[in-house]
């Protein structure tokens, strides 16, 4: 920008700085669309429109804070060209012009309000809040500038993305880096899979990280240390993502493991249960686990799941022989949850054999009377 532009530019956030904010106002939602039609104000989104076009990101915030001063313009106008300024420089680059305009904006309250459900009375709701939308704005490129830094050391081979994700408390950083993490090439990422496993070894949190490159790099040792050690919303995560990146002696390796920690052990029997449809390893380890007082349920349902006539029959087997009353009732579960002509034909022979407790085949009877 030339001089004479950022002289105007910052009359233009002085005035913004110390003129009062517009009166709130409540207004009809089809008077609201036949402002926004006006020529004048159609026109204005235009050239907005175009300056975004063509990049003229400094130009694009001057026009913006010029609107937000305007009086001339209805406010509801005034407000939905904010809202579409904004979005507009949400898509370029920024330059310390834009910034500082999006700033100021951002703590504008809402001024335009409508009645937009009559069920709710008198209830108004924003037609437009061009505070939030500033405010995302600067989310939006607080990730982009993530998002590039962290190209950069991808590019580079250098390893600080997974120190500032560690350090950062959340939000559009860690997006912008994990979004460069997500469409870099692999062979960029056997440095960070390093770095990432030493972070996770010494307690740092980069567990989002860690997931992404055990996904990406079908790493089962890198996966190994996200279960054992991730919070456990992401390692419930690594449960849903990684074994359909791995073969499936890995995933029932992992999810095994995963089965011993016990905020997400149910959730991994579960997930074994979905490898057990084609690994035999998997089906024998949740038979095992039949009779445990804990996990014995998450496998019942796991083996309903698989929806086999054969594994029906071997749970039917199993269960006219067991002499263990949990594993009675797991089987049964498992039967019952199954719900197909086979199971129910073994939970009628199981009654037949008048193994069990005289209650529980009450309540088989009544549950194939249904």
């Amino acid at each position: 920008m030339g001089g004479a532009s950022t002289s105007l530019l910052r009359a233009a956030l002085l005035c913004l700085a110390v003129m009062p904010a517009f009166a709130a106002q409540v207004i009809d939602p089809a008077a609201a669309r036949r402002a926004i039609a006006e020529p004048t104000v159609a026109a204005a989104g235009a050239t907005l429109s175009a300056l975004a076009e063509s990049g003229r990101t400094s130009e694009l915030a001057l026009q913006v804070r010029r609107i937000s001063i305007d009086r001339t313009l209805e406010p509801v106008a005034r407000e939905w060209l904010l809202d579409r300024g904004l979005h507009a420089l949400a898509r370029l680059q920024p330059t310390p012009e834009a910034r500082a305009v999006v700033q100021l904006l951002a703590g504008r309250p809402p001024e335009v309000f409508g009645r937009i459900d009559p069920d709710h009375g008198d209830h108004a709701t924003p037609l437009y809040d061009t505070g939030a939308t500033a405010r995302f704005v600067l989310r939006a490129w607080q990730r982009s500038d993530a998002r590039a830094a962290a190209e950069a050391d991808l590019t580079a081979g250098r390893t600080q993305l997974i120190e500032r994700f560690a350090a950062s408390p959340g939000g559009p950083e860690r997006e912008g880096i994990i979004e460069a993490i997500e469409h870099a090439p692999p062979a960029r990422l056997a440095v960070q899979r390093n770095a990432a496993a030493a972070a996770m070894s010494t307690g740092a949190r980069v567990d989002e990280v860690a997931l992404l490159l055990a996904r990406r790099l079908a790493d089962v040792e890198l996966a190994s240390l996200v279960i054992g050690h991730a919070d456990a919303r992401v390692a419930l995560d690594a449960l849903r993502l990684l074994p359909s990146v791995m073969d499936s002696q890995s995933a029932f390796r992992l999810l095994a493991e995963a089965s011993r920690r016990a905020d997400i052990a149910s959730a991994a029997m579960l997930a074994i249960g979905r490898v057990a449809r084609q690994d035999a390893t998997a089906r024998s380890f949740l038979f095992e686990q039949i009779d445990d007082p804990e996990l014995g349920a998450s496998a019942a349902t796991a083996l309903s799941s698989i929806d086999d006539p054969a594994i029906a029959a071997e749970i039917g087997r199993r269960l006219r022989t067991t002499s263990s009353d949990t594993a009675r009732r797991h089987f049964v579960l498992a039967l019952q949850l199954d719900g197909g002509s086979a199971a129910r034909d073994e939970l009628g022979r199981f009654i037949a054999t008048r193994q069990g407790s005289a209650q529980l085949r009450s309540e088989v009877r009544q549950w194939l009377d249904r």
